[in-house]
This record gives C-alpha cells, structure tokens and sequence, in this order.
C-alpha cells in the first residue's frame, strides 16, 4: 500500500487492515517527512481557533465539493496531487481533511440507533392508511385517538383499503437493536443509592453539631442527688449509627463531684433530665433527682461488646477549587500605535496588548519588526524596544528593583526624571544590575547570540552576545559578587562568550537607536498592519489572514511578524513569489535571526520546510547557515554559483542573498527571472569564483559596527 495523505488518515483514524496498518507504520517511521506530517496533523486538529475555509468558497482547496471527493476517492487522479499540495502547504486545509475523514469514520463505523417506533412509522409510510395513523398525535401509553379508525372499518381487513399491495420491507433495514430500559433503570438507581448516602451524611453531620453544641451548654452544669438515695445509673444513649456509649467511667467522675443539696419540694421532684457528657464527647441523660425510682424511664444499655470510644461518623469537608494565583503587577505598555503581542497563559496564543495595560511578573511578550514598544516599570526605568525582541517580566527582589529577562533584541533603558534608577536585566544569561545615575541617562543595549556563518544552528546554543552603549550620562553595571562596573558616555561594554568584558570607545551612536534607520516602506506598512489587527482576536489568525492582502509591503511584514511568534511558513513561501523580491533580504535575515535564537527554534525552522518544500529541503535549510571562509575555499563557492541556475526560484534567492552578503557586490543577477534570462548574470559569477573573489569582504562579526568619534581638529 503506498504512503499518501489519504491513507495516512486512514492509518490515523484506524481504519485498515491490520496488514494495512502495519505496513504504512513501518513507512512513516523510515520516514522523516512522514513523521512529521502526522505530528502536524493531530497539532492541526487539537489547535483552537482554528480557521476553516468558508461554506461558499471556490476553487481547489476551498470547495466542500472537492474534499468530499478526495475523501470518497473520487477525485480524478490529475487533481489529487494538486490537492494534497494544497492540505500540505496550509494548516488549515489539512486540519479540514483531517477533521472531516475523523468525522465520517465515527460516524460510519457506528450504526444509528433507531427506536422500533420511529421504524414502524417510517414503514408505514407507504400505506396511506396506516400512515394517516402513525402520523396523527397519539398518546404514547397506546390509547386510541377519537379520530383513529376502528380495526375492521370499511376498507379492507385491518382498515388497510383494498387491493392494498402488501408491503416488504428489506431485511437489512429491519436490522437493529431493541432499545433497552435496564441502563436507564441502573442509571437512577445508582443515583437514588448516591442521593440516599448524601442526605445520610447530612443528618449525620448536623446531628454531631447539635451534638457539640448539648456538651457546651451543660458543661458548666452540676448534677444533684438526694441524701440517703443510691446514685442512679448514668443513661445510654444509642447513637444513630448504632454506637452505644458506655459511660461508667464517666459516672464515677461525675458522682465524685457532686455537691450536696437540700431536699428538694415535691414540685421540684419532677424536673427534665439533666444532660451530661462523657470523655468521648457522646451525650448521656442523666435521671433527674427523683424520691421515685420506680418513675424513672427504662433507658437499653448498650451490651458489653460495645467500643466505649467509638468516634462519630466523618464528614468530609467539601472540595474547594484551589484559588488562581495573584498576578504581581510590574509595570504598564506605554505606547500607542505599537504592536505588542503577549502569550496567553490559558490557551498558549498571542494577542497583542493594548495601550496602558498593566505588565505581571512571568509574563513573556515578543517585539515584532519594526516596531518600538515602550514599558514604563515603578523605578522610574521606561524601556524602549527597537525591532525584533523577547522579553520575560519577573517579580521585583527584595529592594522593589524590578526585573526582565531578554533573550534577544534592541532597546533603550532611560530614567524617567529619577536619578539613580535601577532594573536587574537578565540578557541571554548575563545577569546584573543596571543604575541610571542621571537624570538624563540613557543606555542602548544589544543582546543575541552568535552562530558562525556555515555552522550547524542545531549543534549548540550560539554564544551570547551583549553590547552595553552609554547614550548620555553616567551609568553603572554591576553584576552578582562582582565590583560595580561604570560605563563612561559615548562607550560600549561588551560581553561576548566565556570572554572577559572589555570596554571599547568612544564612538557614534548606533544607527539603530534612531528611528529613521527603518526604511520608509517598512514604517508605512507598520502602520497599516497595526490597523488590520484587533486586540481580541489570537494575532496568529490575523496574520496568517493579512497574507492575503494585496499590498506586496504588508504581505512581507505579515510574514517577519509570524517568523517572530516561531511561524515560519509564510516567511518560507515570500521566498518564492517574484513580487516580492525588494524583501528577500529582510525575510532572510528574518531566517537568519531565528537560526540563532536556539536549537530548537532552529529544529522548527527545518520541520517546516520538510513539510513545505520536500524535495529541495535539506539545499534550503543549508542555504540558510550561510559558509565559512574554510567552505568556500572547499567548494561551497561554486556550489553557490550553480544554485544560481536552479529551476526553484527559493534556491536561486538564498543562493543569491548569500553571494551578496558574502561578496558585498550585488550584480546583476535578478532571481525572479528564469535562468535562461540571467545566463550573462550567471557567467559572471562564475568568472569570480574563478578568480577566487568569492570571499568575505568583512569578516563576520558578532558585534556592531561602531563609527568612531572623530578627534577634534586643533584651532589657531
């Protein structure tokens, strides 16, 4: 049987043959594109929110019509495949084949259970006579309606009319199961025997608590005896349970502290029982002081074989649902017109935050390109994000200096008037308190990770990377059991490694901190994007949406917004549509970016491109890496060079993207245009591989390029 999205749908949903089952198994374990496929389908199927094509829509993967012939194997064999590719490159298409094939094996392996009236009637739909009956409202316990004919009426025999063709039902709709009355019956007879023992419990407990509240109004009570009478015996009284509680013990403890009193007067003989309790709190009526023994009430002893300290029935108290806990505000988003989007803690989606709400304490947010959210935090610190970043709020120490942790990103910490303000930064593992000395202090802080071009994103987490830039003012660093560290204006502190900071200066400020360094288009689309997308919905489900805008600038920012959330699909295919070849760049970066953010950020970005692009995946996940001098002067230049005539428009881009970044000469090689357009383009490359020009015009650099400050020309 051969591996196809319909037969591993079958597989899943465990509908074939055991020889069947077994033998597509063993294929989609040898197989690392299948495997992955199955782990996507049932993610697809568990996704909430999850978009569904539209009842009405057209064409291939949006017609209800088609998927119902593809699920009924009916489609023609010509448009199979352009369907699967369809399910393989969206979610959503695979999640409605997915969803519907499971829905119609429930329903198909599961016969419907009709009840032998409904059967009837159905039967006699096709006797007018008897369908007259069926159909009229009759009583359910059999009685007959004023308007039901009588058997043997005028007609035929049994009111059928004459010359009535018998009717035959088929055999295999006469099939069906008798509906039975004995699940209903043991279904409310278990609740009978549960409601039994709850009222049981009840009496119980509200019978112990009259109980303790006896023993608190007679505990400061004294029995009386009259002089020259025998003590009487104490009561028992025989709990509800059937415990009997013996209380001799109790008696001599409460005969040796009675008092003596005078004898009473006759209308005092007959006073109410005086209540007493013994050790183990159970009750006992003692006989009132009467001349009288014979007046006494016969009380039943309980008999020798039972436990003197028997303990009451236990109650268990109700089940409380554990309170959620208190959220710690730590600061307030500040900006308007910014997108901010923060992960649901309940349903593990992204919605973006709206202007002036409240930041908690563990709450991990995302910066999407090119935007710059602001966060005001209680120490008078405003941080101020510049482009594509993550962030993580923590709870403040015990000196209320608050803290985040940020993996990767740019942003600027200023003080907000407050000399002296403070922040604990956590930046990709590099810990330490940061202190705006002045009131107008400001520092510029990069922090990432380094994966040398040509090496394997999955071997190793990179090395961190941080860049401390003094803006203006005075500013200390000071990290945990080390001396404070002051970084003088105009210089940046770098950590870089297991390296030992260094300090390096003074130079110009970096061009990212002004927002003018974002191209033009890339802050016009911004601002459209921000419009499109509403705070109450899942920012997911709106992006994926803006894809299909018209707009080619929106489409590509739409596309680095999900890279950044660790959606890498849209971003892959942006790499093939020649209308948008003015973004590849910043969509390869965009790539580039989440390669370094970690291994297993990196591992997403290669199973989506199994899944997207097969047949060329492991070119394009290497592509991706970008090469080391070593591998260019091992044969990867050449390699790049015919990448170049590839008949895949992705391949040729990245293959392109990288000539430039590696070279700095852009050419005139245009990768949107078949090969055969560009063979001058292409010659030329190779005329430079031949010449071995293929090299790094700069070196790869984990740090910043840093303008120095030029001296200052000395005046006459």
């Amino acid at each position: 049987m051969r591996l196809t999205l319909r037969t591993m749908l079958a597989y899943l949903d465990d509908v074939l043959e055991p020889a069947d089952a077994d033998a597509i198994r063993a294929k989609i374990e040898e197989s690392d594109f299948a495997s992955g496929l199955v782990d996507r389908i049932q993610g697809a199927l568990k996704k909430l929110r999850m978009d569904a094509p539209k009842l009405d829509g057209k064409g291939m993967g949006n017609d209800a019509n088609t998927v119902a012939e593809y699920l009924d194997s009916a489609l023609t064999q010509d448009r199979v495949a352009e369907f699967e590719r369809i399910c393989l490159e969206s979610d959503k298409h695979l999640c409605e084949v997915g969803a519907c094939h499971q829905i119609l094996t429930l329903v198909l392996g599961k016969a419907a259970d009709v009840p032998p009236e409904l059967r009837q009637r159905i039967y006699a739909l096709g006797d007018p006579a008897q369908a007259s009956v069926h159909t009229a409202s009759a009583p359910r316990d059999g009685r007959k309606m004023p308007h039901e004919p009588e058997h043997g009426a005028a007609g035929g025999a049994n009111g059928k009319p004459p010359h009535a063709p018998p009717l035959e039902v088929p055999e295999y709709l006469r099939s069906g199961r008798e509906t039975s009355l004995w699940p209903f019956v043991l279904v409310a007879s278990v609740a009978l025997l549960i409601t039994l023992a709850a009222l049981w419990q009840v009496a119980a407990f509200k019978r112990m608590t009259q109980e303790q509240k006896n023993l608190a109004n007679a505990g400061g009570e004294e029995t009386t005896q009259i002089p020259g009478t025998e003590p009487t015996s104490p009561a028992v009284v025989v709990g509800a349970t059937g415990d009997a509680a013996a209380t001799g013990a109790a008696a001599q403890t409460s005969e040796a502290a009675t008092t003596t009193a005078a004898t009473p007067s006759p209308s005092e003989t007959t006073q109410p029982p005086v209540v007493a309790a013994d050790a183990a709190g159970r009750q006992a009526v003692a006989a009132s002081t009467s001349s009288d023994a014979a007046d006494l009430p016969t009380v039943p002893v309980a008999p020798a074989s039972t436990p003197v300290n028997s303990e009451p029935p236990t109650v268990k108290p109700p089940v409380v649902a554990p309170a959620k806990p208190k959220l710690v505000e730590v600061g307030r988003f500040t900006s308007d017109g910014q997108l901010f989007p923060t992960l649901d803690r309940e349903d593990g989606l992204w919605y973006t935050k709206q202007p002036q709400e409240i930041l908690t304490a563990g709450e991990r947010m995302v910066v999407l390109p090119p935007y710059r959210p602001q966060i005001a935090l209680p120490s008078a610190v405003q941080l101020t994000f510049a482009g594509e970043g993550s962030l993580k709020m923590g709870e403040p120490d015990e000196n209320n200096i608050p803290r985040a942790t940020v993996d990767y990103g740019r942003f600027l910490a200023a003080t907000a008037g407050r000399p002296g303000a403070q922040i604990e930064l956590t930046l990709a593992g590099v810990t330490g308190v940061v202190t705006l000395v002045d009131g107008d202090s400001v520092l510029a802080i990069k922090v990432g990770r380094w994966v040398p071009p040509g090496t394997d994103p999955e071997a190793a987490e990179g090395l961190a990377v941080v860049e401390l830039y003094n803006t203006n003012g005075r500013v200390t660093f000071q990290r945990p059991d080390q001396p404070k560290i002051e970084i003088p204006a105009r210089h940046v502190h770098v950590y870089f490694g297991s390296e030992a900071p260094q300090m390096h200066g003074p130079f110009l400020s970096p061009e990212w901190i002004d927002y003018k360094s974002v191209k033009p288009i890339d802050r016009d689309a911004a601002i459209l994007l921000e419009k499109m997308v509403f705070h109450e919905r899942p920012l997911n489900l709106s992006l994926q949406e803006i894809m299909k805008d018209r707009r080619v600038e929106v489409r590509a920012l739409a596309a680095r917004c999900l890279a950044s959330l660790g959606e890498f699909e849209a971003v892959l295919r942006e790499l093939s549509d020649a209308n948008q070849y003015s973004f590849w760049q910043g969509e390869f970066d965009a790539l580039r970016q989440a390669l370094s953010r970690g291994p297993e950020t990196a591992a997403k970005v290669r199973e989506t491109i199994n899944l997207a692009r097969p047949a060329d995946a492991k070119d394009i996940y290497r592509l991706l890496w970008g090469f080391s001098d070593d591998q260019l002067n091992a044969g990867a230049a050449g390699q790049l060079v015919k990448f170049l005539e590839s008949d895949q428009m992705d391949i040729r881009v990245l293959a392109h993207v990288n000539l430039v970044a590696i070279t700095g000469v852009p050419g005139f090689y245009r990768p949107e245009r078949s090969p055969v357009q560009m063979k001058t383009a292409i010659q030329n490359w190779r005329d430079r591989k031949d010449k071995g020009q293929i090299v790094y015009k700069l070196p790869p650099s984990p740090l910043d390029v840093y303008k120095p400050i030029a001296a200052a020309v000395p005046t006459k």
